[in-house]
């Protein structure tokens, strides 16, 4: 396993020191051209406005790979835009978790004072964009109502601060699919990486302009508290929801804290949060090929009924789990 580290700024300086580990030149400080025996792509970058930069990277890895971006004291988000033919993996603080449009999860925001671990799928075209953006712009933009009290609008550089995944809207979408279509060398291609930016970014302050009150500090106790009921639907996903009372005791919280600490750290209500990784689990035993019938891997689950497995999967995944079904041929 190959291992890359790195970390985000809104200068190119974090692309040099990239380029010195997969030892290349850098290309007018924009372009990272990966080597053949590694990769068949690379990575653009560009600065776009004060607080505002775009790194995209359209590879296809024919080794495995870790790219490890390392916490910093930047005051940064990374919003992830994950457009792969085939889902990647990004791990954080240990938990895996599967990123990519074809999964309904292919946006992921992250704080910069997070680490975590980008296993890019190998013999399959990975092609995603990350805005970095300053907190600052990002929250004055989000936070508008709070305008006349700036102590507000301060998101902290705290490692609890804020990480989230979520579906690509369709409007997103439409804008990716152009530039998908796009080559590094076309010779508009660095001005047209910009506009989709700008736009990408429009749409994502209009659809989370209810973030406001989730861009503030959680505290460590608090977190960690959050993360034991996170861990025990992980842990437990082929069974029932545990129900939000449980899940609220074993954080030593009341139920009304605890809806609204878990929705603030993770954007997501505990059940909604719970079928989510569910039916991401149900997928892959779904394509596993070890299961004779559909109503095996809906019993799997926990659903006493098929039909109530395949509503909450086509919820889901906007399609019904027949269609990725792959039956055991014993």
């Amino acid at each position: 396993m190959i291992e890359i580290t790195h970390t985000y700024s809104l200068s190119s300086k974090w692309l040099k020191e990239l380029a010195e580990q997969f030892n290349v030149e850098l290309i007018d400080e924009k372009l990272l051209v990966v080597p053949n025996e590694l990769a068949d792509g690379g990575f653009f970058f560009t600065t776009i406005t004060p607080g505002l930069s775009v790194v995209l990277l359209d590879v296809t890895f024919n080794q495995s790979i870790h790219l490890r971006r390392l916490k910093s004291d930047n005051d940064l988000f990374i919003i992830h835009y994950d457009f792969s033919d085939e889902m990647n993996l990004i791990y954080i603080e240990g938990i895996e978790h599967k990123i990519g449009y074809k999964a309904n999860l292919g946006l992921g925001v992250f704080d910069n004072a997070i680490e975590n671990v980008f296993q890019p799928v190998i013999g399959e075209r990975v092609f995603a964009m990350r805005l970095i953006v300053s907190k600052e712009l990002l929250s004055t933009s989000i936070a508008k109502s709070d305008i006349e009290n700036p102590a507000k609008r301060k998101i902290k550089s705290d490692k609890n601060t804020l990480f989230f995944y979520d579906h690509i809207d369709s409007k997103s979408k439409l804008i990716m699919y152009a530039i998908k279509n796009k080559s590094f060398l076309d010779p508009a291609f660095e001005i047209y990486l910009k506009g989709v930016s700008l736009r990408l970014l429009a749409k994502f302050i209009d659809r989370y302009s209810n973030l406001a009150p989730m861009l503030h500090h959680i505290s460590d106790k608090e977190s960690e508290a959050l993360n034991l009921a996170k861990d025990y639907m992980m842990n437990n996903l082929f069974s029932v929801f545990p129900g939000v009372l449980f899940l609220a005791e074993i954080s030593g919280m009341s139920v009304t804290k605890f809806k609204f600490l878990f929705k603030k750290r993770f954007v997501s209500t505990p059940k909604n949060f719970f079928l989510r990784e569910k039916m991401i689990l149900a997928n892959e035993l779904l394509k596993s090929e070890n299961f004779m019938k559909l109503s095996d891997v809906a019993r799997e689950l926990s659903y006493s009924k098929p039909s109530l497995f395949s509503g909450v999967y086509f919820q889901q995944f906007g399609r019904k789990p027949s269609e990725d079904f792959v039956s055991s041929n014993y």
